[in-house]
């Protein structure tokens, strides 16, 4: 049989099936030409009565997962030929055909054909001309609307052809975009890369902890294969010497190493109740160590004869008709409620409480022998800020003995004790202990988020502060036994360090690791097993052995797994100097395609808080991501956060914006005079939380922004100090000593409701509608007041969501939701948000 495709007819088809902006897409990947039989005609319909049609062979499952296939470029026409089937035979042929859009387009796919064809997109169909087939190669024989929201997209085409068709089955695929919107990636796909998404940012693999045995024989490692819908986490034990995988399982999630074992511990429940049970690592065989717990959240001693468990006692019960406040913090869930700590003893089963009373019970730490502990009591006095204070009582129930070690101290963080000495050593803030650590100028208070370390003697009660001029925050304290010595995880600036505490020295050396950010690590108590992981600017995460010698061994580079196949520009740092001599630590993205004749819209991302943002490839609001849609994108961390001192975290307090508008202003206009390539006209900005609070209070400070986005803001610092959970708290040091009655104009002239009046930049306010932290209403205030005042504004609410946007269907839509304001205020498209947000007759 003769194929009746000719020259003419195609090039009828390039002139009337295509448009100036078409793309024939001439990559694909083959799985193979099959002969397919007809059942056996039993009967002449189905259950359904319908009758047997050819064309519901395209529907039949056929599978290309775990298919082999083979790339390969259409013919100079755009047409992909097939074989003819042999007579009386029919034939069934797949393609898939990658779709990659780094933004959002939409537009009609076109195939042509004389054919059978169905278009599915994973199990979706999206179109088929079942029975009727093409009489020409000028008319599609589907088209198919198509909707592209930055994404890396493949479609499956299903041929089915006959001996008895007139014509080949040959096809050519055509994808048309609507007027102004942009055109498919097909570099990308000739280059065979993708770009970095929010899907490539909700899925692959993600490292989450990695525990040694007591020995250092044993790794637990913890990671997910994320996906929001199907995610699964999983747990390898490894061998701790070379890294090996020994065994994979799913069923070990929340285990831990019995202390002086190489053996796993970890809860369970069944129908006979709550269960303790001891698990060999290799065989994954477990047996009953303690039949029905008490609780589910416990803590071993280091002797193995006692086991420490937590019980929540409730408070008194509101009444359900009126409240009376007990306290300011009465209105949060669980205020009333108390944490106790119970001693359970292995041998007799008794279970008895450790303290009586009605403040809550923290255990910080076990001696190494487990003779005794130290206790946490927590206190408040409202009349006195921070308000939340800190009881610490050295405890040996052998003899009942209690000893404080200190007391009603504020912003203190954790306790341990130090093996061998009578001495305690405490992770607080600048402010613990009267000021001791404190190097602040002039009587200034220190940033009550900055983590010093203090070494207390129990005996004397003397305080020696060992942080007073080390610079980074310390976020994790781990005791090494075998080493006699603390290791610290630090915030250190934008990097996360790792460093060892000496005891007997006192002295910090920091440990030389091959990432910037350090996520997690792990050390073998009695062994010189060390294993740590996180991720640097330019990869994602991989796991690492630290060997005696200091020298760092790659165990697992996942970085390599979630990254083949993507491309983007490495990303490079970019330090801001203010004019008072301050150095403002930065970081930025380049489109992957990077032209540096070409100008680009830039997007800058801050918290401003007073945690920094990280030097890593992987977070929420990705700059790589904002980068593939073709922003220069930079982040920042202004002053007020911790982990470049106590001088620079100390600019948080009683600021409420003012350093921290500077610094992101400054950097901002410097970054765009040191690149050409920026346009200087199409800056946008983005924040959530306090960052939230930092984008609506730029635009009533500058009109440099061209557009902003503004998640979970604070607009009225008083109503904030009123309404959020946690406004008290925070405000305690955001507004350190300030009230609304003593410094009304820092609650007034810093709030951007109260000079929305200052306010023209484009702003999108978005909110989670069960926001307990900041609540929505702090987003309402500021759009009804600008919706008044005739500026351009957006709210959007997501609905049934706190702080974080978790639930995975409305996390997609709230990251299109920013994405698409960028694209219409930036890069002059506003398709995208006419997509998501269609006019109606109601828009005002």
């Amino acid at each position: 049989m003769k194929r009746t495709t000719t020259s003419l007819a195609l090039l009828a088809l390039c002139v009337a099936g295509s448009t100036a902006q078409a793309q024939t897409l001439t990559r694909a990947t083959s799985y193979g030409t099959h002969t397919v039989n007809r059942p056996v005609m039993i009967d002449s319909v189905n259950v359904n009565n319908q009758k047997f049609t050819l064309s519901s062979l395209l529907k039949t499952a056929y599978k290309t997962e775990g298919l082999k296939g083979t790339s390969i470029t259409a013919a100079k026409s755009g047409f992909f030929a097939l074989p003819q089937p042999t007579r009386g035979a029919s034939t069934f042929s797949s393609y898939s055909f990658s779709l990659i859009s780094p933004t959002f387009t939409k537009g009609t796919l076109k195939l042509f054909g004389r054919a059978r064809y169905a278009v599915y997109d994973g199990e979706e169909l999206l179109g088929s001309n079942e029975e009727t087939l093409s009489e020409s190669d000028t008319v599609p024989a589907v088209s198919i609307p198509l909707t592209l929201i930055a994404t890396n997209k493949d479609l499956l085409v299903k041929v089915l052809a006959t001996s008895e068709d007139k014509a080949c089955a040959d096809f050519k695929l055509v994808f048309e975009p609507e007027e102004g919107l942009p055109q498919l990636d097909l570099q990308a796909v000739e280059e065979g890369v993708r770009y970095i998404n929010w899907n490539y940012l909700t899925h692959g693999k993600r490292l989450y902890y990695s525990n040694v045995s007591p020995s250092g024989k044993y790794v637990l490692v913890t990671y997910s294969q994320r996906d929001p819908k199907k995610g699964v986490t999983y747990q390898e034990i490894r061998e701790g010497a070379t890294g090996r995988v020994l065994r994979t399982t799913q069923s070990l999630y929340g285990a831990e190493w019995l202390p002086g074992e190489d053996v796993l511990v970890m809860h369970t429940s069944n129908r006979a109740g709550d269960q303790l049970v001891k698990i060999d690592p290799l065989s994954g065989r477990s047996t009953v160590w303690i039949d029905k717990i008490p609780s589910e959240s416990f803590v071993i001693s280091p002797d193995k004869r006692t086991i420490y468990f937590y019980e929540e006692v409730k408070g008194p019960e509101k009444d359900k008709q009126l409240i009376r406040r007990l306290s300011p913090d009465d209105r949060q869930p669980g205020a009333r409620d108390r944490q106790e700590l119970y001693r359970y003893d292995i041998a007799t089963g008794i279970y008895e409480p450790v303290l009586y009373g009605h403040h809550s019970t923290s255990l910080f730490d076990i001696s190494s022998d487990g003779r005794q502990l130290l206790l946490g009591l927590g206190t408040q006095d409202w009349q006195h800020s921070p308000f939340d204070q800190t009881t610490v009582l050295r405890y040996t129930p052998e003899t009942g003995r209690i000893d404080t070690v200190f007391s009603k101290q504020f912003e203190i963080a954790s306790a341990h004790f130090i093996p061998g000495t009578e001495d305690v050593l405490v992770m607080g803030s600048p402010n613990s202990f009267g000021g001791v650590g404190n190097t602040l100028p002039n009587g200034r208070v220190g940033n009550g988020y900055e983590h010093e370390l203090f070494r207390i003697h129990i005996p004397t009660g003397h305080v020696t502060p060992l942080t007073r001029d080390f610079d980074p925050s310390i976020d994790q304290i781990e005791y090494h036994t075998k080493g006699k010595a603390f290791y610290l995880l630090a915030n250190n600036g934008s990097r996360q360090s790792l460093y060892r505490l000496d005891v007997k020295t006192n002295k910090i050396t920091q440990i030389e690791t091959k990432e910037d950010v350090v996520r997690g690590f792990g050390v073998a108590d009695q062994g010189n097993t060390f294993y740590y992981f996180g991720q640097s600017l330019n990869n994602a995460d991989r796991l690492y052995s630290l060997e005696p010698s200091g020298k760092s061994k790659l165990v697992w580079d996942i970085s390599a797994e979630n990254l083949r196949g993507v491309k983007f520009t490495p990303g490079k740092d970019f330090v801001y100097r203010t004019p008072d001599g301050v150095d403002i630590d930065g970081w930025y993205y380049l489109p992957p395609n990077f032209d540096p004749s070409k100008k680009y819209p830039m997007v800058v991302y801050y918290y401003g808080g007073t945690i920094p943002l990280d030097r890593v490839l992987e977070t929420t609001y990705d700059l790589a991501m904002f980068a593939a849609q073709g922003y220069v994108a930079y982040s920042l961390n202004p002053r007020g956060t911790v982990g470049y001192g106590q001088s620079f975290a100390a600019d948080h307090l009683n600021a409420w914006g003012t350093k921290t508008a500077d610094d992101i202003i400054g950097a901002v206009k410097a970054f765009v005079a040191a690149h050409p390539f920026v346009d200087g006209k199409k800056i946008g900005c983005a924040g959530a939380s306090y960052g939230g609070f930092m984008t609506q209070y730029l635009q009533t400070r500058t009109d440099l922004f061209a557009a902003a986005a503004s998640h979970a803001g604070i607009s009225s610092i008083s109503s904030y100090w009123a309404g959020g959970y946690w406004g008290l708290s925070y405000s305690t040091v955001a507004s350190e000593g300030s009230f609304p009655w003593n410094n009304p104009d820092l609650y007034t002239k810093h709030s951007p409701l109260f000079n929305a009046d200052k306010i023209h930049t484009p702003l999108l306010l978005l909110h989670g509608t069960a926001d307990v932290n900041v609540p929505p209403s702090e987003s309402t205030a500021l759009y009804n007041a600008l919706k008044i005042l005739g500026r351009t504004v957006e709210l959007v609410e997501i609905t049934g969501e706190d702080h974080h946007i978790l639930e995975p269907e409305r996390q997609d839509r709230w990251m299109q939701t920013i994405q698409a304001w960028f694209a219409k205020h930036l890069q002059g498209k506003s398709q995208w948000w006419d997509h998501l947000y269609p006019k109606t007759p109601l828009d005002m």
